[in-house]
C-alpha cells in the first residue's frame, strides 16, 4: 500500500509541473524490480532520479540538474524511514545534512560547503542524547 501511494504521490507531484515527465529504467535488478529511475522532461534532460532496493522500497531520491545532484535528496531505510537529508548543487553537497538513527531519533547533523565539512556537527545516541562535537 505504501509503495502504491509512493508512485501515486510521484505520479500527481511530477505531472503536475506543467512538463510532463517521462519515466526510464535505468537499471534493474533480475528479478525485474527496477532499481533506478529517471525522470526526463520533454528536452530529454533529467530533473529526477529514485533508487529502490531490491524489494521495490525507495532506497534514495532527489532532484537533478545538467545530470548531477540538484537541491534536496533524501535516503531511506529498507523499511521506508528516513535515514538521511541533505543538498546538493551542481553534483557537490552544500548546506545542511542530517542523518537517523533506524529508530528515527537523529544521529548527526552539520553543514557542508563545496562538498567539506564545516563548522560544528553534533552527534547522538540512539536516544538522542548528543555524544559528541567535532570542528571542521
Amino acid at each position: 500500500m505504501k509503495k502504491l501511494f509512493l508512485f501515486a504521490f510521484l505520479f500527481i507531484a511530477l505531472t503536475s509541473c506543467g512538463d510532463q515527465l517521462k519515466e526510464e529504467v535505468v537499471q534493474s535488478y533480475d528479478n525485474g524490480q527496477s532499481a533506478c529511475l529517471h525522470y526526463v522532461n520533454k528536452k530529454n534532460e533529467c530533473v529526477r532520479e529514485v533508487q529502490f532496493y531490491e524489494n521495490g522500497a525507495v532506497k534514495m531520491e532527489g532532484g537533478m540538474k545538467n545530470d548531477k545532484r540538484f537541491g534536496e535528496w533524501k535516503s531511506y531505510f529498507p523499511d521506508g524511514k528516513v535515514q538521511s537529508t541533505g543538498y546538493f548543487e551542481n553534483g557537490i553537497r552544500t548546506g545542511e545534512a542530517m542523518v537517523y538513527h533506524e529508530n528515527g531519533n537523529l544521529f548527526m547533523k552539520g553543514q557542508y560547503k563545496d562538498g567539506k565539512k564545516i563548522g560544528e556537527w553534533f552527534f547522538y545516541d540512539e536516544q538522542g542524547y548528543e555524544t559528541d562535537r567535532k570542528n571542521y
